[in-house]
């Protein structure tokens, strides 16, 4: 049996009070629902919705909250008992106060004690939130207005009041959570939230599925925008169970009359009051507070009801009609409505009458109801059903209750009822003609009775009789099915006339509710209200549907009354009312075109009854009556129909070609003749001469010849039919008074006649149209005109945009600017006559009496904006001339302009179509970029036309947008001064100049580092951009900006929005939008390295401010958390001690926030918010915010800690902190989203090693460690069959990132148990890391192929334009994905124009480069564990270098970073450093291995993969250290001097079972191993040594600064080790060959010679190298003896540095420069004694002479063991060296004493070997006068160099001696005495 599943609902009470699950209120899941238009997912919102009892209290939602009975007690105590509740650490809760707050809340709310609880529980979840807004509540309620601004109009301002109503005044310092007044308020504002939100929830849920329904997919078949499927199944799932139709299974009554009783028992409780707190002060604050929670219900579930009945396809139950006008007549309709409190007068008003009146209407389904009419015209009356579940048609009781009801509302003209009432009369009417057509026909059957009986006697009748018979009997035929025709039969119909018909009313009692309607309650206005103020402003979700919804209703009662009411004006402005719902340019251009088929317009545009009696009615009295046919057409021009298809406006065929026009004749015009002249028929007439419909004060005819002189051309017929009507011409008479108003039939185009009447108006010798004082007309048409070809314009764009368009944008839009410019002169278009028309409207001075001083104005941007986006070559050189921005002479009319206008909503309006204007500027610059990048180049002949948005200059564009951007910024700053009364409207400025300047800055400064700033793409952004910044950022900006921005953030964080709300809408996005734009700046300045500005310590000063704002809003939470982010990071870029965040706030603040941070992206669950906190916190602990990284890591302040430690107190301070919330996260790193593990393992590991002792929390947690070392053991089996699959690279790089940041943990981890003496667990982890030591060091996974086929293809495509162009900057914070190195977003904003961007079938560039974004993230994923693997590899080298499997397991690391380096073949400018680092661990590792004198064989195997890697790498010194690959060369000869180190170390002690185990013989295979290993070495001694050092010569001479000294140590290292390796002496052949062909000791001498030349402060380094490298030559007798064949002695004898030390009279360790004395030392002395060994007697007389040069350093050595040497000064301090230096010179005395005494025995003339001058017996007596006084050596040693200084400070191991270096020096000289013949003390 399947286990049952937990309820998320309210899962049991321990794991909500120990944090492991946060509960969804219903206001957070109506907010979330909410923000799933915008494309926003959350992980827990389906599982909350889908759980059973969600889904149930969903169901029930119109029933009020069950009350506690005697079963729900015990319940409640079973749920709150200990036995229940696991002890936790993190649960910081009184169960007591839980229980107590629980029972009183369900005792004072009459809910069941479980319900309470979980309000109590949810209440105790958010407590920190609510303290955190609570503690700036005082502020606000003190009276502080913001920014010079008021509260977010009237509805908003209601829900900020209602929450100070709620909270005591005692809550304003809300800390002591035993404070049961603020308690149990947020419990009663919680309560009451609850209670309202489970209802706006049910309604946005089922509207959904409605929305989806069949029965309403006529109207919406579209999705519903980014809403995802399983909203719509649970609304289905709801709706299922109610059974609109039918009876509810839930309730056992119809879901309507629920719902009815639900808003009839809030309106009884609304008069009853409320009962809470009745011993309080705050009585009427909470009453308030209950009330205005009542009503927001009552509307929840009055929207509700409206949407379920405007579903219906079929009429209501009459129980349904007759229930809710009871309640309506019982209210008055809420005619007026009188809340109890005046705290509430007039705001929900509104609201209310609104949905009353459209219910009403929606509630009798007038389309059906109608046609149930008609069917029931042939019913017998017997066939009523009076019971409440019938059709309510056919209830005689109720039809006549409902006339009753409304007839009343008529006779008291309530407005709200109008609707209703018309509807009411229609219905009545179609009822009273039903019937009479029935009854007719009855009469007629009758009457054919009568006819038929006498047939046979009446066959004489005529013609004519029998012709009436035969259509009589059809008839009779038809209606054959309805019955018996007896008289006394009668219909439904009749039964409910005769009782309608008796209500008390004079006259007919249909015809007064119809004249009541639209006479007395004037039905059509409401109708403009209803569509204009409710159903666009209120109807906001769903991207608007739900207003499109209502205004449907509105609809179908327009077409329904059209044969009650005749065309006039009221009822063209109800219709255009309707049709556009007050939403104009704007509201169009933001809607989606997906959702056109859903427009009212298209509805219209459909029905052929519409067409025929208002379209076509108003084409025929165009352009007689101009105004309503314009705005008709504008009205429509959303719409699509048929023409959807094509990509151009439904209503264009009729716009482009009519057959009819109706105008006014001229008072003096005769020139017509009468035709037909019937009395019954109009007057028809016939034209006799042509009727000019436009002239000028000239004669037309003459301006046409002289224009035909002039170009050899004709005005065009159509032309022509524009300007007059031609002779012959019919025409119907409409008006016989004076004027004659004539029906012409006559071909034209509507479209052409409008523009030319917009240029009769804008001309200075203006065309007048015929008829009396046209002309003022005109000039009130031009703002219909242009508005009407915007909007043509804006469809056809969006039209010919959509995939399924035959006509590209260019040419719809073509077409229509080209036929709007027929018969236009003066060489105008009809972009030119607005553009005209524009210019003056700016230079007018508005007139004082004049009502929209700015319409022209505004529909002129419009038009601007429109034009922008099909040909923008037309607008920038427009608006560089204009007098709007004034670019020319600096003087710009848009200031002007505003300052004029005196009216807030005219001052809106044309700003905000400003901004918009420069929004699209800016988003032209952007995606044009390229095509006019390209379209530079010179065009060659006949090629084809420009691209569009080429041939604009750059210059241009550039000053248009600086001078449009210092305006907009000019009204950024002063937006609280310009007089927008309503806060929605400076919301909404504030939020898109945020937006903009947002978009331009990223587009500036986000991809692109060039340094020349007019060959980027975004080169004509650059000065707007860079001027922004300087406001901004910069000490000398403006200091009202940066004031700005924190003022518009701290609105967010003081107004909580109220969810719903109209005014929240625009609240929430100027939050938003800000808060992005100030982060873009700050990053901005950090990219810039621009000082700490002004805005950065505004917001550094409003931390406080942003928590709050933090928890304002769901959507705000992740762009605070990006701005803190930025904050932190910015302030630790300083080298001094950053300003702390905690600093800026209280310490209750910051503990409170970070009570609120410990919830983390829960209760729902926001994947981007979660990783957002993380980083977050990432940055908190790594960028030196000691105190807040301390409140984090602790759960506690430091001051608390001490406080705590003070009492002695032994809590667990950790026990709730965001550590142990990720330590415990990750102990399940396998359930959490790669993204979010990646996160919290970042913060985990930043924290560790900022902070050291979180390791020993880490150690102590019982199950982290055990978590990721399993991670890591079982990553291999998950990623191994992705390895190198670019197909499946998406899926690796987070496993990767993963990965790296568990081995980086692991590192600390093993370095801290070290320390610890925790010494098994390095070995116990090595088996567990196969994957790490496999895959780290392996090359990335870098897609050659795909990155440069990528960028070919690009480059190819795209002239003029690189695809390393949109390589992301710092602005843009990089996160590993499809985006990641190349901005994906704004290339596609560049690009997507162009086909190539999509590609077929999506496999285009946008493809491609989401491709390599991801490869180049597996790549990033792969270097990062790599680096984490060389810290876990060297920390466990530090415990493991003696352990065999450590060293087999190093070894073969270390050749596969070799061979990795070897085989490298990927671009060497991206892994250059990796191939570095991967060099150095090897180095590192190996010497590991070296140093433990590891006898592995791998070990020894090094050596050849070290020599391939160099071979691979170049082994040519003079180029690879002339290059970059410098640094890695020099770490692969350290490699190869450690691997030949290997094998000289054990060459003498090679274990005979290493050959056994690979060979059966063993020594053949050693004996091949070292074949092997001489031949290598022999190679390296040729090419890296040998010919090296030649090649270090030669570049140092030419170019020094690209040598280092160590070059050349490092060749004497390895020349010392491989002279070490046995046998290698019998290759002296090869070597001699090698050395002599590279002129080795040449060069060496060379280096001698001019090293005084090289030496830094002189200090002749090269000339200690040069003797060093000789030194290593001569330790091989064969080298030494060619050495000395060359003459060696003689070559360095005559360098500078030699003879500086011949004449100087004896330079000790203690003078300058010291190396001359180790040159002396450790290179002369070992050199000689090297060639005297190796050479023997013949070079004995030689080295004497050569050692005679020295006497001043003789004469110094023979004193140097004196106490005091007045020969070198050294005042009897001896070192190490001296004592080294006087056993040399002993040596090579003594050999040549040796010889001298043996003389010609020897085979020397005595008399050649000179003395040296060395004083054995005084040193013997010096040495052992020392060594007798052992204290007074002591004092005496002086340590000289690093090495010395070390052994200094080491304790000696005996033998008296203190330390090391003293221990070394008494041995030393102790062997010196034997050399010198005396005996060691």
């Amino acid at each position: 049996m399947a286990p049952v599943r937990e309820s998320t609902y309210f899962p049991p009470l321990d794991k909500c009070l120990d944090g492991r699950h946060q509960l969804l209120s219903w206001r957070t899941t109506y907010a979330g629902l909410q923000e799933l238009e915008n494309g926003v997912t959350y992980d827990s919102l389906e599982k909350h919705l889908t759980d059973s009892h969600t889904l149930e209290l969903l169901k029930q939602s119109f029933s009020s909250a069950p009350p506690p009975t005697s079963q729900t007690r015990p319940a409640f105590e079973t749920k709150t008992s200990a036995i229940n509740l696991v002890p936790s650490a993190r649960g910081r809760y009184d169960i007591k106060q839980i229980q107590s707050d629980s029972l009183w809340l369900s005792a004072e709310a009459q809910i069941d004690e479980i319900a309470a609880l979980r309000i109590v529980v949810l209440e105790w979840q958010t407590r920190p939130a609510a303290q955190l807004q609570e503690s700036g509540l005082a502020a606000d309620i003190s009276g502080r207005s913001f920014n010079g601004g008021i509260s977010l109009s009237a509805y908003s301002a209601s829900r900020s009041l209602l929450r100070s109503r709620i909270l005591p005044e005692s809550s304003a310092d809300p800390d002591d959570a035993n404070n049961s007044d603020a308690r149990r308020s947020r419990l009663f504002s919680i309560y009451l939230a609850e209670c309202r939100f489970r209802l706006e929830t049910c309604r946005f849920i089922v509207f959904t599925a409605l929305c989806k329904s069949g029965a309403d997919r006529t109207s919406f078949d579209k999705p519903s925008g980014a809403i995802p499927a399983w909203v719509e199944s649970v609304g289905h799932e709801i709706l299922t169970a109610w059974d609109i139709y039918g009876v509810s299974k839930i309730t056992g009554r119809n879901i309507l009359l629920s719902g009815i009783d639900a808003l009839q028992s809030r309106l009884k409780r609304l008069e009853e009051g409320c009962g809470w707190f009745r011993d309080k002060e705050q009585q009427e604050h909470i009453q308030v507070a209950w009330c205005e929670c009542q009503i927001l219900e009552s509307l929840a579930v009055m929207e509700t009801i409206l949407f379920i009945v405007g579903s219906f396809t079929q009429v209501p139950r009459s129980g349904v009609i007759n229930s809710w006008f009871r309640l309506m007549s019982d209210y008055g309709f809420f005619e007026v409505f009188e809340p109890p409190f005046r705290e509430l007068y007039n705001t929900h008003d509104w609201q209310l009458q609104s949905l009353t009146s459209l219910i009403s209407l929606a509630i009798l389904r007038l389309p059906a109801a109608l046609h149930l009419v008609e069917s029931l015209s042939a019913m017998a009356a017997s066939t009523a059903d009076p019971s409440g579940s019938a059709a309510y048609l056919n209830n005689p009781d109720v039809c006549n209750e409902v006339t009753e009801i409304l007839v009343n509302a008529a006779s008291e003209c309530l407005r709200v009822a109008s609707p209703a009432v018309l509807a009411w009369s229609i219905i009545l009417q179609a009822m009273r003609e039903h019937a009479l057509q029935s009854r007719e026909t009855r009469d007629t059957r009758q009457l054919i009775t009568v006819v038929d009986g006498s047939a046979a006697a009446d066959s004489s009748d005529n013609q004519s009789t029998d012709h009436s018979s035969t259509r009589v009997n059809r008839s009779l035929r038809r209606h054959s099915s309805t019955g018996s025709d007896t008289p006394q039969q009668q219909t439904v119909l009749d039964v409910l006339l005769e009782s309608i018909l008796l209500v008390g009313v004079d006259g007919d009692p249909i015809a007064f509710l119809a004249r009541a309607a639209v006479d007395g309650s004037h039905v059509l206005d409401i109708i403009v209200s209803l569509s204009v103020g409710f159903c666009t402003p209120f109807g906001t979700d769903h991207k608007g549907k739900s207003g499109m919804k209502m205004r449907h209703l509105l609809l179908e009662l327009i077409k329904s009354s059209l044969d009650l009411i005749d065309y006039q004006p009221d009822l063209i402005q109800a219709t255009l009312a309707v049709l556009t719902g007050a939403e104009g340019y704007w509201e169009s251009l933001d809607r989606p075109l997906g959702y056109r088929a859903a427009e009212p317009a298209s509805i219209f545009l459909e029905d052929k009854i519409f067409m025929d009696k208002l379209f076509h009615e108003a084409l025929r009295r165009f352009p007689y009556e101009t105004a309503p046919f314009f705005r008709l057409c504008r009205a429509l021009a959303v719409g699509f129909g048929d023409q959807g298809g094509k990509g151009m406006p439904a209503i264009w065929p009729m716009l482009a070609n009519s057959n009819f026009l109706t105008c006014a004749l001229p008072t003096s015009f005769t020139a017509y003749r009468v035709i037909r002249d019937d009395e019954e028929e109009s007057t028809c007439v016939q034209l006799t001469a042509n009727l000019e419909l436009f002239r000028r004060q000239g004669d037309l005819q003459t301006r046409v010849q002289k224009r035909a002189k002039h170009d050899g051309s004709l005005i065009s017929t159509d032309s022509m039919n524009l300007r007059q009507i031609p002779p012959g011409a019919t025409g119907r008479v409409l008006s016989e008074a004076k004027p004659l108003v004539v029906y012409w039939e006559h071909c034209y185009s509507p479209w052409a006649y409008l523009g030319m009447l917009l240029q009769s108006a804008s001309s200075e010798d203006p065309v007048m149209a015929i008829g009396p004082n046209r002309s003022g007309l005109i000039l009130g048409l031009i703002p219909d005109i242009i508005d009407l070809l915007s909007m043509t314009l804006l469809t056809a764009i969006k039209g010919a945009s959509a995939p399924s368009a035959s006509i590209s944008v260019v040419d719809a839009t073509q077409n229509l600017l080209d036929t709007a410019s027929e018969g236009l002169d003066g060489g105008q278009d009809i972009v030119s006559v607005v553009f005209d028309v524009f210019e003056r409207e700016l230079c007018r001075q508005p007139k004082s009496t004049e009502e929209n001083p700015s319409s022209v104005l505004v529909r002129c941007v419009q038009f601007t904006h429109a034009l922008l986006q099909v040909v923008p070559d037309r607008v920038w050189p427009f608006l560089g001339r204009s007098a709007l921005l004034g670019v020319k002479n600096s003087n710009s009319q848009l200031g002007a302009v505003l300052a004029s206008i005196e009216s807030g909503a005219d001052k809106y309006g044309f700003l905000v179509s400003c901004i918009r204007l420069f929004e699209a500027l800016v988003d032209d610059a952007i995606t044009h970029a390229i095509s006019r990048k390209s379209s530079a180049k010179a065009v060659a002949r006949f090629t084809s036309s420009q691209p569009l948005g080429a041939g604009v200059s750059q210059v241009v564009m550039k000053k248009v947008l600086l001078s449009f951007e210092r305006i907009m910024l000019d009204v950024y700053q002063s937006v609280s001064t310009l007089g927008l009364v309503v806060a929605e409207q400076r919301c909404e400025v504030n939020a898109r100049l945020s937006a903009a300047f947002h978009r331009l800055l990223t587009c500036c400064f986000g991809i692109e580092e060039q340094p020349d700033q007019n060959q980027k793409l975004s080169a004509p952004l650059v000065p707007s951009g860079e001027y922004l910044v300087d406001v901004f950022l910069s000490p000398s900006g403006s200091e009202a900006a940066s004031v700005h921005l924190p003022s518009i953030i701290q609105e967010g964080g003081e107004e909580r929005p109220d969810l719903g709300s109209p005014p929240a809408t625009y609240l929430v996005q100027q939050t938003i939008c800000t808060l992005r734009f100030t982060s873009t700046l700050l990053r901005l300045s950090t990219m810039l390295v621009y000082p700490r500005s002004r805005l950065q310590e505004q917001i550094l000063g409003a931390v406080l401010m942003l928590t709050r704002t933090y928890t304002s809003h769901p959507g705000f939470r992740q762009p605070v958390v990006e701005l803190l982010d930025v904050l932190v990071h910015n302030a630790g870029l300083t080298d001094s001690q950053p300003a702390s965040l905690l600093g800026y706030m209280p310490e209750e603040t910051a503990h409170r926030f970070l009570e609120v941070l410990l919830t983390l992206d829960e209760p729902l669950r926001d994947r981007s918010l979660s990783v957002s906190i993380w980083k977050l916190l990432s940055q908190v602990v790594s960028k030196r915010q000691q105190w807040l990284a301390i409140f984090i890591l602790t759960g506690e302040a430091p001051r608390q800690a001490l406080k705590r430690e003070a009492k002695g107190s032994d809590g667990d301070a950790h026990a709730d902190c965001l550590l142990n919330i990720a330590l415990d996260s990750l102990s399940n790193i396998e359930r959490l989203p790669p993204q979010t593990a990646a996160g919290v393992l970042e913060f985990v590991a930043l924290s560790a090693d900022s902070w050291p002792w979180i390791l020993s929390i880490i150690q102590q947690h019982p199950h982290f460690m055990t978590a990721i070392t399993k991670y890591v053991r079982q990553v291999e089996t998950m990623s191994n069959t992705t390895q190198n699959r670019s197909s499946q690279a998406g899926m690796e790089y987070h496993k990767i990132q993963i990965t790296s940041y568990i081995t980086e943990l692991l590192a600390m981890y093993t370095n801290y148990t070290r320390q610890n003496a925790m010494a098994s667990y390095a070995k116990d982890l090595l088996p567990n890391l196969t994957y790490i030591i496999s895959t780290a060091v392996v090359p990335p996974a870098f897609n050659a192929s795909l990155q440069s086929i990528l960028r070919q293809n690009f480059e190819a495509r795209f002239e003029n334009c690189s695809l390393v162009t949109f390589k992301r900057t710092a602005i843009k914070p990089p996160a590993l994905g499809d985006s990641f190195y190349y901005d994906l977003d704004l290339a596609g904003q560049m690009l997507r124009r162009d086909p190539s961007w999509t590609g077929r079938d999506q496999n285009g560039f946008a493809a491609e480069i989401a491709r390599a974004n991801v490869n180049l993230s597996v790549v990033e994923a792969q270097i990062s564990l790599f680096h984490s693997w060389r810290f876990l590899a060297v920390e466990l080298s530090k415990s493991l270098r003696t352990d065999v499997e450590y060293q087999e397991t190093m070894a073969e690391v270390v050749m596969d970073c070799l061979r990795t380096n070897a085989q490298n073949t990927l671009p060497q400018a991206i892994f250059e450093r990796v191939a570095q680092s991967r060099a150095d661990l090897a180095f590192t590792l190996l010497q590991v291995l070296i140093e433990a004198k590891s006898s592995r064989p791998n070990v020894k195997s090094v050596l050849f993969t070290a020599w391939d890697a160099m071979r691979a790498h170049g082994t040519d010194l003079t180029l690879v250290l002339d290059g970059d690959g410098a640094s890695c060369c020099r770490t692969l000869l350290k490699i190869l001097c450690l691997s030949i180190q290997a094998h000289a170390s054990h060459a003498s002690n090679q274990e005979s079972t290493n050959g056994d185990e690979s060979h059966p013989h063993g020594q053949p295979t050693r004996k091949f191993a070292a074949n092997a290993t001489l031949k290598t070495v022999l190679e390296i001694l040729k090419v890296v040594v040998a010919h090296g050092f030649r090649s270090l010569t030669i570049l140092l001479h030419d170019s020094p600064s690209r040598i280092l000294p160590t070059d050349f140590a490092l060749l004497a290292a390895i020349l010392r080790n491989s002279l070490l390796i046995p046998s290698l002496d019998r290759h002296t052949t090869a070597l001699l060959s090698a050395f002599a062909v590279a002129q080795t000791s040449r060069y060496a001498s060379t280096l001698l010679s001019w090293s005084d030349q090289l030496a830094t402060n002189r200090d002749p380094i090269y000339g200690e190298l040069s003797i060093n490298f000789l030194l290593e030559m001569s330790s091989m007798p064969a080298l030494a003896e060619s050495l000395a064949v060359e003459g060696i002695l003689t070559h360095i004898a005559n360098t500078n540095l030699i003879k500086y030390l011949r004449t100087s009279e004896g330079l000790g360790p203690f003078d300058h420069p010291p190396r001359m004395y180790n040159i002396w030392v450790r290179g002369i002395l070992p050199l000689l004694l090297n060639l005297l060994h190796a050479v023997g007697t013949s070079m004995a007389a030689e080295i004497a002479v050569y050692l005679h040069l020295f006497q001043g350093q003789i004469a110094r050595a023979n004193g140097a063991f004196t106490f005091y040497s007045a020969v070198s000064g050294s005042e009897g301090y001896l070192t190490l060296s001296t004592v080294s230096e006087a056993q040399t010179l002993a040596v090579l005395t003594e050999i040549l004493d040796t010889y001298r005494e043996a003389g010609a025995s020897a085979g020397v003339v005595s008399a050649e070997i000179m003395e040296t001058g060395w004083e054995r017996g005084r040193v013997r007596e010096d040495v052992e006068s020392w060594l007798q006084r052992r204290g007074a050596l002591r004092e005496r040693i002086v340590a000289v160099g690093e090495r010395e200084e070390g052994w200094e400070r080491m304790k000696a191991s005996g033998g008296g001696a203190v330390n090391r270096l003293e221990e070394k020096v008494v041995e030393e000289m102790g062997v010196l005495l034997m050399l010198l013949g005396g005996k060691e003390e």
